[in-house]
């Protein structure tokens, strides 16, 4: 690949994949697909495999780096494998993944309470949710580990410190947002 170009594979045994059932996913996640490059492979028991070959531009961070950091690659697959198979939803939260560093599991953590927020009579639009999601990383960072502070029986133990300590910079970190909006949007979140 490119240098600022990653290789995606999807390999599949049985009928063709159809493109536009892939690339709503892959852009859902955040990226940008540039070529794609089809192989049919044909069996000695006479049934059809192929490998689906993507070229992909992944999004620079904010510091110049590239999102997919150390583990970002293995999060990458499993929230697309996640969104195929119908485990995870097709939507912006997804692109949580690799410009907050979430898993899927945790985007979807942040799903489940925008939808709650929207039933509860939230003006919020969903896609509105999602971009300040988005554009407050270190604070949907805090949230998702205050969430896992409280509800994770693994971190549990490490009691009301841990909470305490992450409410306070969550605390600090919503008097950094700018926008009246999003920090309601936030707020919302964190209550």
């Amino acid at each position: 690949a490119a240098p600022d170009e990653r290789r995606f594979k999807i390999y599949r045994k049985g009928a063709s994949v159809s493109l536009s059932a892939v690339l709503p996913v892959l852009q859902r996640i955040g990226v940008e697909v540039v070529d794609e490059r089809p192989y049919e492979l044909r069996c000695s028991d006479r049934t059809t495999g192929w490998i689906y070959d993507f070229g992909l531009r992944i999004p620079k961070s904010p510091a110049g780096g590239d999102y997919l950091g150390d583990d970002g690659r293995e999060r990458f697959q499993e929230a697309f494998a996640a969104t195929w198979t119908g485990r995870a939803e097709n939507d912006g939260f997804n692109s949580l993944v690799l410009s907050a560093g979430l898993n899927w599991r945790e985007a979807m953590v942040l799903r489940a309470y925008a939808k709650y927020l929207r039933q509860a009579g939230s003006t919020f639009s969903q896609d509105y949710m999602e971009d300040t999601l988005r554009n407050n990383v270190h604070t949907t960072r805090l949230l998702v580990s205050l969430f896992e502070a409280r509800m994770s029986p693994e971190r549990q133990q490490a009691g009301v410190e841990l909470t305490d300590a992450l409410l306070e910079e969550l605390d600090a970190a919503l008097d950094q947002v700018a926008s009246l909006d999003e920090d309601r949007i936030l707020r919302s979140f964190l209550t």
